[in-house]
């Protein structure tokens, strides 16, 4: 009497462990992990930021401007980087750019800064950011791309502003593509917009308070660092 009860036991059991080894469909990613917001996809591609890059007069032609987007060591949740000429320019006149690397905040300055967070002492502040007049190696023709920007002010802050829009059709869709704003984000004037993907960065100042067209600081592909 007692061998049927086992083997029921033993039957039951094997039953049991049959249905506990049977495999179960995997949980879709969805549930796993939420997409990301259009905010924070943009934080992510704030990195494309980073790195060297050139400004040609053409896809392979003769290079007109430089610019090399990395953090220094003394303040490594920041870019910092300088548009300079190839051949030779004055220091004094670069642009000086800063980026925090949480993608809040933007410096322009006409001097090399000791911290972005703090303004120079003295100097006296103007109200424009202008092209820097255009010079000529010998043997080239006035009329090639090759101005720089001269921006007199010691130093203009410029916040980025929370509204995201999508990247325009000659951008990959996970292109940053961020405005910055000097001043408060509800109020100021003066926009800088930021664009950057894997191979192409473009800094653009928008038209508005008293600049009658858009200056586009640099527009350039990545290049190889040092």
């Amino acid at each position: 009497m007692l061998r049927p009860i086992i083997a029921c036991f033993a039957l039951a059991a094997l039953a049991g462990a049959a249905g506990a080894a049977t495999p179960q469909p995997p949980a879709s990613s969805a549930a796993q992990a939420p997409s990301a917001s259009p905010a924070q996809a943009q934080d992510a591609a704030f990195d494309h930021l980073r790195g060297c890059w050139i400004r040609r007069e053409e896809p392979d032609g003769r290079a007109t401007a430089l610019l090399r987007l990395l953090p220094p060591p003394e303040h490594p949740g920041w870019l910092n980087g300088q548009i300079s000429r190839p051949e030779s320019d004055d220091p004094d006149r670069r642009l000086q750019l800063w980026f925090s690397r949480d993608g809040r905040t933007a410096v322009l300055a006409s001097q090399p800064l000791a911290d972005p967070t703090r303004a120079p002492a003295g100097g006296k502040p103007e109200t424009q950011i202008r092209p820097l007049a255009k010079t000529y190696p010998p043997g080239r023709a006035p009329g090639s791309s090759q101005s720089l920007v001269l921006m007199p002010q010691p130093r203009v802050e410029f916040v980025r502003v929370p509204t995201v829009t999508a990247p325009a059709a000659d951008w990959p869709a996970d292109a940053f593509n961020a405005d910055y704003v000097a001043g408060a984000a509800a109020t100021g004037t003066r926009r800088l917009r930021v664009q950057a993907s894997a191979e192409r960065l473009s800094l653009t100042l928008l038209a508005g308070s008293g600049q009658p067209r858009d200056l586009t600081l640099f527009d350039g592909r990545r290049d190889g660092c040092d």
